[in-house]
């Protein structure tokens, strides 16, 4: 007989006959089934752990990813904001500097026309005064001959320069003052 080496020895056949187990038999077959499906099972339940695992990292890498993409959106952002912030800075400035010219030209305007105003009234407080000086004038020309002989000039600014008595306050109080003196004298 040929013996074979994944079968028990011949000696361990028992009883009389001997014939508990022929050659092609498998008496371990139930037994190595359950050990598959025993493998098979932790097969399954390894290749779970290593799907979850994978699935894990995959997560933690999409985490990753989705934080990076994030973190690039904010820097992003925080550039477009800077970004604004300096157009919305430069565009004050020119509206500033706008503002300062327009505000300098006004003043500018205002001083002229302010100086122009003062022109005027002083013009006119000049003209007043004279008006006055030839009120004062005839008054005093009046008082000195009520009766008309002495005649007026007909220009009285062109006499005032030429006795050189009016075109001074102070002269013209003295002078006054002196005609007053000198009717009274009389």
């Amino acid at each position: 007989t040929k013996e074979r080496l994944d079968t028990k020895h011949p000696e361990d056949r028992k009883g009389i006959s001997g014939c508990r187990m022929f050659d092609g038999e498998d008496l371990e077959y139930h037994n190595r089934v359950k050990m598959q499906m025993m493998q098979q099972k932790d097969w399954v339940e390894q290749q779970k752990r290593e799907k979850k695992i994978a699935c894990q990292k995959d997560w933690v890498e999409q985490q990753k990813r989705e934080k990076k993409i994030a973190c690039q959106m904010e820097k992003e952002e925080e550039m477009a904001y800077a970004k604004q912030t300096l157009e919305l800075n430069r565009m004050r400035g020119m509206l500033e500097d706008e503002n300062n010219k327009k505000r300098r030209d006004m003043l500018k305007a205002m001083q002229e026309e302010n100086q122009r105003l003062a022109k005027e009234k002083k013009d006119r407080e000049k003209r007043e005064k004279l008006e006055e000086l030839e009120s004062d004038y005839q008054e005093i020309a009046f008082a000195m001959d009520p009766y008309g002989n002495n005649p007026m000039p007909e220009n009285y600014q062109e006499y005032a320069k030429s006795k050189q008595i009016f075109h001074k306050p102070q002269k013209l109080f003295h002078f006054v003052i002196y005609q007053k003196l000198f009717i009274q004298m009389n």
